[in-house]
């Protein structure tokens, strides 16, 4: 056969990788999967380090250092999780629609618009839910309810930028607002008309991105229909894609600090078929598969801030 399916599937699946990083609201996430230790498989493990505080130090005792200083200790805790979503798709051409040479021009093009179409928006409405169904497993108190007016959201949003900086101490530039488009209208309005909001470079994907900034947080916008707290995603038998669940809210938005989401997103094994390779029919054959997920370690929960509509 003329052409290597096996280079052009290398190929693709870099620049799919890439594209997906870009694209997703939530690509900056993907450069913290360097906290986990991926072994293979389904299974990654995320550290959890804790250290004991500080002691006097004890002048003129012991010999040399020993017993000057407080005895502190530090324990490493491992938590195994494993990759929950593995998601696929296969798309085929008619050997008779197209010969080698367009094939290698039109394969790209569709799996181009099946990322940006399909699978970019389920990363995102994947991973905003999952946020948002790992703080609200924590009860009540660890998250808002509440309907958010022209009046009042710009002082809501500063108190809790206020809160997370009591919880982390973090600097305002280490924070990232995520903001459905219906929310984000509301909040820049009202923070231009205080003269609190400013353009910023964010970084993501290898791209430099101009967002507005209120307070030193940059905001990200996200289409609505990617913000909500509960998704159903359709297993292929009977329907493919996602869809919220009935009992979803609309989220007002998620604040965390940059390096706090884990989100680990794999393109494992695209495959082309020739016909002459494709033992059940004479197409063409892409093959796509999409193994993800997103973890926050389970001692920083604290430092989420969820706002969800009632």
């Amino acid at each position: 056969m003329a052409i290597n399916t096996i280079e052009y599937a290398q190929i693709w699946t870099t620049a799919l990788d890439q594209q997906a990083v870009q694209l997703a609201t939530s690509g900056w996430m993907e450069a913290n999967a360097s906290q986990v230790t991926y072994t293979g498989g389904k299974k990654v493990r995320i550290p959890e380090m804790y250290t004991t505080g500080l002691g006097d130090y004890k002048r003129g005792t012991g010999a040399g250092n020993r017993g000057k200083y407080a005895a502190g200790s530090v324990e490493v805790k491992y938590r195994d999780y494993e990759l929950e979503m593995d998601r696929s798709a296969e798309f085929a051409w008619d050997r008779h629609d197209v010969d080698e040479s367009a094939y290698i021009v039109q394969a790209p093009a569709v799996m181009g618009e099946f990322q940006r179409s399909q699978v970019v928006p389920e990363m995102d409405a994947f991973r905003y839910s999952r946020i948002a169904a790992l703080v609200m497993e924590q009860g009540a108190g660890a998250y808002k309810t509440q309907t958010l007016t022209d009046t009042t959201i710009l002082g809501e949003f500063l108190a809790q930028i206020r809160a997370m900086q009591n919880v982390t101490g973090a600097d305002t530039g280490g924070l990232i607002a995520t903001v459905p488009f219906s929310v984000y209208a509301i909040l820049e309005a009202a923070a231009v008309a205080k003269s609190a909001i400013s353009p910023q470079t964010f970084r993501q994907g290898g791209l430099n991105y101009e967002v507005k900034a209120i307070n030193g947080v940059p905001i990200v916008p996200v289409v609505e229909d990617r913000m909500k707290t509960e998704y159903t995603f359709h297993s292929g038998d009977t329907e493919l894609g996602f869809e919220p669940t009935a009992a979803a809210k609309t989220i007002n938005w998620i604040i965390t600090p940059r390096n706090l989401p884990i989100a680990i997103s794999k393109t494992d094994n695209l495959k082309i078929w020739a016909p002459d390779q494709n033992q059940n029919g004479d197409d063409w054959v892409t093959q796509y598969r999409k193994y993800h997920d997103l973890w926050i370690m389970h001692n920083k929960l604290n430092q989420v801030i969820l706002s969800i509509q009632p």
